[in-house]
């Protein structure tokens, strides 16, 4: 984690950020890493256990930042705005949003459980729009922010076997450029992560098939994808593929389809 303090100036104020789906992965190695760089951070999910288990683990690290944790689900619009709302009550702002929490899937689409996808377009979009809505008022009040919205390489190379998720990441990767020019005048900006492969729980919850996403492509660890959201929020990127391999893979994607599609079938052709 030290390694990502030379990222933020020394004496800059600190920040509140508002994580969600922080009970695991990517959004618990965020609100950790935030935290032992000192800042304020608002822990939401659905588990309270792993909300307790992570203010407790902030307070043994004795990390200089404080964990504030709201157990809260991202498809309750209403429980978004509470969050947001203590928030406030605790730190007197908001200044980053990190749209984290998200549903994997996959499987082909028309056998398909339909509850099973209606679960991921509802927490990967729906999710995401309750929480940039919660928060950008209160950023609104404090005269601006950041928010940063954690996409998939998936996103604009959509892969066989996994059509629902990467529209759910596709549709956030338009939010992101609508939001960018709507919030402009407000000073809030706004970051997309392509993310690649991590090694967490995700594959192991994900709907649909379960397992691994693609043996073939190699993972990061979600510390990895906690730095490359620090590094956002000090560059303001419109958006940041963390890996260079996974850029190659958009690059691929976006200007040799026909390639892709042929890379994508080796990687994810399977069911």
């Amino acid at each position: 984690m030290d390694t990502y303090r030379k990222l933020f100036i020394p004496d800059e104020p600190k920040r509140t950020l508002l994580i969600t789906g922080a009970t695991s992965g990517i959004g618990r190695a965020a609100a950790l890493l935030f935290a032992a760089m000192g800042h304020n951070v608002t822990a939401t999910g659905r588990r309270a256990d792993r909300l307790d288990a992570l203010k407790q683990e902030a307070e043994d690290k004795n990390l200089s930042g404080t964990i504030f944790t709201v157990q809260a689900d991202v498809t309750d619009a209403a429980a978004m705005k509470r969050a947001a709302a203590l928030t406030l009550d605790e730190f007197d702002r908001l200044d980053v949003l990190v749209a984290n929490a998200g549903r994997g899937h996959r499987g082909a689409l028309v056998e398909s459980d339909w509850s099973g996808i209606e679960t991921v377009l509802r927490t990967n979009i729906d999710g995401v729009i309750h929480s940039v809505r919660a928060a950008i008022p209160a950023m609104r009040a404090g005269g601006g922010g950041h928010i940063v919205l954690i996409s998939s390489i998936l996103g604009p190379v959509p892969a066989p076997y996994a059509g629902v998720y990467s529209a759910s990441k596709a549709a956030v990767d338009a939010l992101g450029r609508s939001l960018r020019e709507e919030l402009r005048a407000d000073h809030i900006y706004v970051s997309v992560l392509h993310v690649g492969q991590t090694h967490t729980e995700f594959a192991e919850k994900r709907l649909g098939t379960p397992g691994r996403v693609a043996s073939r492509w190699p993972t990061m660890s979600a510390e990895q994808v906690a730095g490359g959201i620090a590094r956002a929020l000090e560059r303001k990127p419109r958006t940041m593929t963390l890996r260079w391999i996974d850029r190659l893979f958009v690059l691929i994607g976006r200007g040799f389809p026909a390639l892709a599609d042929r890379l994508l079938r080796r990687v994810y052709g399977s069911k």
